[in-house]
């Protein structure tokens, strides 16, 4: 058994090799603006190439929980940052039409995809129930680690070139690989080991209640992509505001992570799991209820300190209770549909406010994005409030 506080050495490596990639993030946060100005594409051009890149997320996500189930766990940590690189590298090399830029981007995006559920099996596979809660934090922490900082040393180097981004971002993906490579041990399965057979999608339909568990918790990622539609239009275009506070709340949200993470990780560790999510959706309500109210940057500030809560309780809680429920050679692809939620929030929820936003107003924006949070929470208390049914097993037969 492992410890709490004393982590495998595996996942030491893994917790390096997660803080490395990410600070290297470097593309994605300018991309944008390489598109429409290196490139010279029109706006509509761009959305189109960030569209169609962003399914590369939604398809490496089940690439990669099925790879992590079928082959190797370790392996597919391996071809997901290669693939990634070659993606960055096709983006970044000579003259790309609009669809070559798109698949390129596909191609980046999709390696990045394949990496997490992969990961979070991993540390699935080396933890126990008492230690996995803390383990998730920890990987957590580190991905916002590197998130907070990244796009900071992004934009030193986009005054270089927008070349430079891109080797920056290959250069820190292929030291992933290396730690990777180094720290994690290829596990094969352990001989009369249950085997589940079936794509991801056939191991959600067999996990039912694991499934609509991570299929809720779609109305609590939801207004986190729309947020991050949506700031950037609310501090420049409506409060009026300078750009500068589009960074402050970012920079709130990650210290409120790093500060938080741990103590919320203490408080919610063996309680109800379908409770705690009524509380992370009750977070996210009462953030955007002062937003809503308030209508202000200052609003927007305090707001994020409350959905942030919201956040954390939901990224440790939902990893957990799959894990807790689903055979370990099942676990990456029914993790992989924890990732599939957000890839598919990301992809939908900023056409869809952006339709609101043209048709009824930011204010119905708003109101939008504060609905779905109350709509989860209502469906994790139904689930809270009844009584565990004979499909909750923790492995389920074949």
């Amino acid at each position: 058994m492992t410890e709490r506080g004393r982590l495998p050495r595996a996942l030491l490596f893994l917790y390096a090799g997660t803080i490395v990639s990410r600070l290297g993030t470097f593309v994605v946060p300018y991309l944008t603006l390489y598109l429409s100005q290196a490139r010279g594409f029109t706006f509509a051009a761009t959305g189109t190439v960030v569209s169609v890149g962003s399914i590369g997320l939604l398809v490496g996500n089940l690439v990669g929980g099925w790879s992590a189930d079928r082959w190797s766990r370790k392996g597919t940590l391996l071809v997901a940052l290669l693939v990634n690189a070659a993606g960055l590298a096709g983006l970044a090399g000579g003259e790309r039409s609009l669809w070559a830029c798109a698949a390129c981007l596909f191609v980046a995006l999709c390696g990045a995809g394949m990496y997490t559920p992969a990961a979070n099996a991993v540390i699935a596979d080396e933890t126990d129930e008492v230690t996995r809660p803390f383990a998730y934090t920890v990987n957590y922490v580190c991905i916002n680690v590197g998130m907070g900082l990244g796009p900071l040393l992004g934009g030193t180097l986009a005054h270089l070139g927008y070349g430079w981004l891109f080797v920056g971002d290959i250069a820190t993906t292929l030291l992933c690989f290396v730690l990777v490579a180094f720290g994690l041990r290829s596990a094969p399965p352990r001989p009369g080991a249950l085997v589940v057979r079936g794509s991801p999608i056939a191991v959600w339909r067999g996990h039912p209640v694991a499934f609509a568990f991570c299929a809720v918790s779609f109305l609590l990622v939801a207004p986190l992509m729309g947020l991050e539609y949506a700031v950037p239009i609310l501090v420049q275009s409506v409060f009026r505001a300078p750009l500068f506070f589009v960074g402050l709340v970012y920079s709130v949200n990650a210290a409120c992570i790093l500060a938080l993470s741990f103590p919320i990780e203490r408080w919610v560790r063996e309680r109800d799991e379908a409770a705690m999510m009524v509380v992370a959706g009750a977070c996210w309500a009462v953030g955007l209820t002062i937003l809503l109210v308030g209508f202000s940057v200052g609003a927007l500030l305090a707001c994020t300190v409350v959905w942030t809560v919201g956040e954390i309780i939901a990224s440790v809680v939902v990893p957990t209770y799959v894990s807790k429920r689903v055979p370990a050679s099942a676990k990456a692809r029914m993790l992989a549909a924890t990732d599939a939620v957000r890839s598919l929030a990301g992809v939908t929820v900023p056409i869809a406010l952006g339709a609101i936003w043209d048709a009824s107003g930011v204010v119905a924006v708003l109101i939008a994005l504060l609905l779905l949070p109350v709509l989860g929470a209502m469906a994790y208390l139904r689930r809270a409030l009844r009584r565990r049914g004979p499909g909750e097993t923790l492995v389920a037969q074949p």
